[in-house]
């Protein structure tokens, strides 16, 4: 264990009211509300049994799944032994990922008042068509209303997603869903296109030729629009997908972007510490059983070369507007990002994807929308 380590946590609940056909992520539907609660307890006894009393906490990130699909209380005791047993900062930004379905009054100040400060609702699109397509379980209403009795529960620092992309949506349909969001004034938007992941229902839907797509084209379009109107309403896009009004950048996202160390808890959780990167079981009902036998449940782990750890950093590290800092790149590893992927750097410069300013190394205009591609070449 590493002394007075500084790491993020990261808070996994699986349950969802309804999996959307787009989700690949450790999420389920149906489990009953004694389950839920079992989830906690083992939770609560994962969190405590990893304890590191001297390890400072910046920032903790409830994510899901969905989190507000367990009583507030429970999000509330979850964070209490988060602060029992490691040194979560006075400061701390302390978010939950939330459906605006599930945001009514009480609940969220119950969140409030135990010290979250930070909420993050899955709006998707503003158009209550292409909510269905996506087998979203709330309205155009529902997020606005939500919003509004956020921000009367006592939270300013309010986050709301939107997809671009999506099965017959139109940029009529996306322009429609930039009017809505800008009109509500948040501190912070994601807005990041649709991917079609293999296991997922949509993904089966467009092997049959099921999914109706917009094409490459329409979707650059959107992506570009996001960009245009962002920086017309005053937002910065700090992030390939984020955008933010000066001061609300989310703190426990730069944490990855920077590749930077974080404790990951609950069922399919992932960690990365003194270079390690490891899981945990991903069922619920298989996590709750290993951590009530033996309070911890990885099921795998690696540990990355120094290689393959600066490949990493230098690619989530393009996912910032600002890029890779190259200096601080040179004092992490004792070497310089543009002398060890020269090849790479030349490449992706000489093709017009990549600028290198006295400070840092970053995607151009361009390169934004060839991201993944320029990202490829600086893996091992």
């Amino acid at each position: 264990m590493t002394a007075a380590r500084t790491a993020g946590i990261y808070i996994h609940i699986p349950f969802c009211e309804k999996k959307c056909g787009y989700c690949d992520f450790n999420a389920y539907s149906g489990y009953r509300d004694g389950t839920k609660a079992r989830y906690v307890d083992a939770l609560c006894r994962e969190i405590a049994a990893r304890a590191e009393p001297a390890a400072r906490v910046p920032t903790v990130f409830f994510g899901g799944g969905t989190p507000t699909q367990i009583p507030a209380e429970d999000l509330v005791r979850i964070l209490a032994t988060v602060r029992a047993h490691y040194a979560v900062d006075a400061d701390a930004e302390i978010s939950t990922e939330a459906n605006p379905a599930d945001a009514d009054a009480a609940y969220l100040r119950t969140l409030r008042e135990a010290g979250f400060n930070r909420l993050s609702f899955g709006v998707q699109t503003f158009n209550d068509r292409l909510l269905k397509t996506i087998d979203r379980v709330h309205s155009a209403h529902d997020a606005r209303a939500a919003v509004a009795t956020a921000r009367a529960a006592g939270f300013d620092n309010l986050s709301i997603d939107l997809m671009f992309g999506l099965p017959r949506q139109t940029l009529a349909d996306w322009d429609q869903s930039l009017e809505a969001a800008f009109a509500l004034r948040l501190p912070h938007l994601s807005m990041y296109g649709l991917i079609v992941e293999e296991g997922t229902p949509f993904f089966a839907r467009r092997e049959r030729g099921k999914l109706p797509l917009p094409s490459e084209k329409s979707e650059a379009s959107m992506f570009a629009r996001a960009i245009e109107r962002a920086q017309e309403a005053g937002y910065r896009r700090y992030e390939v997908s984020n955008y933010a009004l000066p001061g609300y950048e989310s703190r426990h996202n730069q944490i990855y972007w920077r590749n930077e160390e974080y404790f990951g808890f609950g069922a399919g959780a992932v960690s990365y510490l003194d270079g390690v990167r490891f899981s945990v079981e991903r069922r619920p009902s298989a996590y709750i059983d290993v951590v009530s036998a033996r309070g911890t449940a990885t099921a795998w782990e690696e540990r990355l070369t120094p290689d393959e750890t600066m490949g990493e950093t230098i690619m989530v590290g393009l996912r910032l507007a600002d890029g890779v800092d190259l200096d601080a790149f040179a004092r992490r590893f004792g070497v310089r990002a543009e002398d060890r992927f020269a090849a790479a750097v030349a490449k992706s410069v000489d093709a017009g994807l990549l600028e290198r300013t006295p400070t840092h190394l970053r995607l151009t205009e361009r390169g934004l929308f060839l991201a993944s591609d320029v990202m490829a070449d600086f893996l091992p």
